[in-house]
């Protein structure tokens, strides 16, 4: 059958939807790219909208359609918790308003949280595309009765939204999601490996043990008590941070603190879990585990509790696959799920003498379980594809052509058909520049479309980027794009392990890191590297090229072009308001270069 059209959809953090030709994934976008509200969570109309439209096709042109997980709280998906709770609301919903009387069987409390997260006008600020009159009083009581009747609601919205029948929606299993995205995402597709899923939380389980070989998937372990991911999200919220969000932020200050000082924190929290026949799973875990953590790392100081957190997850991480590749004889690893995010853990794995190759998906959080919902519908079609860019988002040559080029040329410089060799000498120069091209990056790391670019050798640009663009924490480090010929002279990696996707962290050679120094870790001299492909990103590929030519550098400085607190940019309008109210020079929207009048062009 030829055009077979397979949709899948994620409502619940950081919604999204993906849409799959003939075992392709052809476009997959998140909804809080067109919301503007970081990690959207709910029915993602606009991201569907956007999909059909893009390949031109109706509802019923669709073979198969699902929802990405079996079991989602209706409530909390409604509430958009995580989208609308202050660090305070995090605190209190770990403390004494719902999760200790939780544990102390106190149901009228419980009871009366899940009013307010159902009543609160803190909670019904926006719209929903979903009906949430099902939750009743009655259905608060029993919350499990919500997941049923969530799944009907879910059914109903979207058959209506498409036009389809309702009997030809389906829900996919979250984990299973997660690792059919892992391996038929990867290189390894056609070979032996194993896939293990690390998240916090998804359909009762929160980490899997797959073996995957060109018959699919064989699910070997699972695990309802990998406590990695919930240790570390408590660890966020108690360094002040918003827990679901800065985990990334306790990562980029663990490598600071010094091991000797780490050690009291680290043994607060070092026999929680052990691994067992291949799961993560609980040894003396306390039952209140976060009023746990709290108490017993009140004299110890943030960058030694970050540091203590991290070691914990890269200790059981490699504890878990050596057991396994110990159990299983296979040596090849992919890894999805939101912990796979952790690209120093990834780092620590790469390095076991056990492992022969890694693979890391790209952006294997949630949004990517609509990926994996795909890869798992066409799984007996024998013809699914690897995703070998994730630039699979909004197209803004699409925006250009529908509402053209809305740049006010009395405000700012405008020049059009520049080239890279001209965008290259400017960045060379010192010039910081956004570029927004093609398709948009999928997930969450930008790969060069939606950029904010610079010279890695310059000793000012991170401090520029950090006081007058992005507003970020000083102690976080920026990531690196570099063309893959040339990895070898500037990054450790003799595995030669593929690194496409800023989903691995590796460390550099010392004797040209001065060349790439501010796109690294400025305390440690590690790398988030993007390995930048001419087959798979020509244009940016040449833009960098052009670089070399003129410094000798193979790289770029490269980070998310977004204000802080804001999702990355989509379209032309978002990259306007972005440069308007930031700090940067430049910006290049296809091969027009819009430049501050404070600027001079190339």
């Amino acid at each position: 059958m030829e055009n077979e059209y397979i949709l899948a959809i994620h409502c619940g953090h950081n919604a999204s939807c993906a849409l799959m030709r003939d075992g392709k994934i052809i476009v997959a976008v998140q909804e809080e790219r067109f919301t503007r509200k970081k990690n959207h969570t709910g029915y993602p109309k606009c991201s569907i909208d956007y999909c059909m439209s893009k390949v031109g096709i109706r509802g019923q042109d669709l073979s198969r359609i699902a929802y990405t997980s079996t079991n989602l709280s209706g409530i909390l998906v409604k509430s958009k918790y995580s989208l609308n709770f202050s660090v305070r609301d995090y605190l209190d919903y770990y403390g004494k308003r719902y999760y200790l009387p939780k544990m102390n069987m106190e149901n009228e409390t419980c009871f009366e949280y899940l009013k307010w997260l159902r009543d609160s006008e803190k909670f019904n600020k926006e719209p929903h595309y979903f009906d949430y009159s099902f939750l009743t009083d009655e259905v608060l009581r029993d919350y499990n009765k919500s997941f049923s009747l969530f799944r009907d609601e879910q059914t109903k919205t979207l058959s209506k939204h498409l036009g389809v029948e309702r009997n030809k929606i389906r829900f996919i299993d979250h984990h299973t999601c997660h690792a059919h995205y892992a391996y038929y995402g990867s290189p390894f597709l056609g070979e032996d490996s194993i896939v293990i899923t690390l998240d916090g939380w998804g359909d009762g389980r929160n980490q899997t043990v797959w073996k995957a070989s060109n018959d699919g998937l064989e699910l070997l372990a699972e695990s309802c008590q990998n406590d990695v991911g919930r240790v570390y999200k408590m660890a966020t919220l108690i360094l002040g941070m918003r827990p679901d969000e800065h985990e990334y932020k306790v990562m980029g200050l663990a490598p600071y603190a010094k091991k000797s000082y780490c050690q009291g924190p680290f043994d607060v929290i070092k026999d929680i879990s052990q691994v067992e026949d291949m799961k993560i799973v609980y040894k003396n875990r306390p039952e209140d585990l976060f009023s746990y953590l709290k108490k017993h790392w009140e004299e110890y100081r943030f960058d030694n509790i970050a540091a203590a957190v991290q070691l914990y997850v890269e200790t059981l991480a490699k504890e878990l696959i050596e057991d396994v590749v110990k159990k299983t004889g296979i040596k090849k690893i992919v890894l999805s799920g939101g912990i796979s995010m952790n690209v120093k853990m990834n780092m620590a794995i790469a390095e076991l003498p056990c492992v022969s190759s890694l693979f890391v998906c790209g952006s294997g959080g949630d949004e990517s379980l609509s990926l994996g919902g795909c890869y798992y519908l066409n799984r007996k079609n024998k013809n699914n594809r690897p995703v070998e860019s994730l630039c699979i988002g909004y197209d803004v040559k699409d925006d250009l052509r529908s509402i053209g080029e809305e740049f006010v040329s009395d405000r700012y410089n405008v020049n059009k058909n520049v080239s890279n060799a001209e965008v290259a000498r400017l960045l060379a120069r010192g010039h910081i520049i956004a570029r927004v091209c093609d398709c948009a990056e999928f997930g969450a790391r930008a790969l060069g479309n939606r950029s904010i670019l610079a010279d890695p050798s310059k000793n000012d640009v991170v401090q520029k980027i950090n006081r007058m663009i992005k507003r970020r924490d000083f102690w976080m480090p920026f990531a690196l794009s570099i063309l893959e010929e040339y990895t070898d002279e500037y990054i450790l990696n003799p595995k030669k392990i593929k690194a496409p996707f800023m989903a691995l962290a590796f460390s550099t050679f010392p004797d040209l890191y001065r060349n790439i120094h501010a796109g690294t870790h400025p305390y440690d001299k590690t790398v988030r590297p993007q390995f930048v492909s001419k087959k798979t990103s020509t244009g940016y590929y040449n833009l960098i090229e052009e670089f070399r030519q003129l410094t000798g550098i193979p790289a770029l400085l490269n980070t998310s072009f977004n204000l802080h607190g804001e999702p990355i940019v989509n379209d032309v309008k978002d990259s306007l308001r972005a440069f308007e109210l930031s700090g940067l020079d430049h910006l290049l929207i296809e091969d027009t270069l819009v430049s501050k009048r404070d600027k001079k062009s190339a």
